[in-house]
């Protein structure tokens, strides 16, 4: 399909900030999906917006960094494909899992033959999630106005969701990645992921 490779060629040519926008609105727009029928449609989509921002960048750049500092060349990125059905599923409002758009592209030689590097950095990402994810979560609780205590915790949950997806040991995700590295590290990290998507209301 021609026009599919045209819009993969012209999401090759983004730049990093212009993948992160639409990154953002790809997992954003699940807000719409959750509180169209509600009376927090529009504080709820503003909800979504923010905490996809939260969950998105600081995971990325966890990555990214992480293998910064062990000498790799590394970047955020994304394609067209992958922003497509991430922005369809996540519209979609019977399926629960936030689905996530972009990934950070790593580019080093000794990278993937060593496993504690690899891991460490894959990590890294649902780590900043869960650690973002805590904070708000003690921060909803903190408060006393109810809107607010909302919004933080919508925050919360979708950190906690986008920790425990990519915590899935299997094809590309980061959880494959930790497993292989470091079974303890991984139980701990999926657990804790678990344990604040129940305290959200995720599950």
């Amino acid at each position: 399909m021609s026009w599919l490779r045209e819009w993969e060629w012209r999401f090759s040519r983004l730049n990093e900030i212009e993948s992160f926008l639409l990154a953002i609105f790809s997992i954003a727009v699940k807000g719409i999906s959750l509180y169209l029928l509600s009376g927090f449609f529009g504080f709820g989509v503003i909800a979504a917006l923010v905490a996809a921002t939260i969950a998105i960048v600081p995971h990325e750049l966890a990555h990214r960094q992480s293998a910064r500092r062990y000498g790799c060349y590394s970047r955020f990125t994304l394609n067209f494909t992958g922003f497509l059905f991430t922005t369809i599923i996540n519209l979609l409002p019977f399926f629960g899992l936030v689905f996530f758009s972009g990934y950070t592209l790593i580019s080093c030689r000794f990278f993937s033959a060593d496993k504690r590097i690899e891991g460490i950095t894959a990590a890294a990402g649902p780590a900043t999630n869960i650690a973002i994810s805590v904070l708000f979560l003690l921060g909803a609780i903190a408060v006393s106005n109810p809107l607010l205590a909302f919004f933080l915790q919508v925050i919360s949950g979708f950190n906690a969701v986008v920790a425990f997806f990519n915590l899935l040991p299997f094809w590309i995700l980061d959880g494959l990645k930790v497993f292989r590295w470091n079974i303890g590290v991984w139980i701990v990290l999926i657990a804790l992921s678990l344990v604040l998507m129940y305290f959200t209301g995720e599950i």
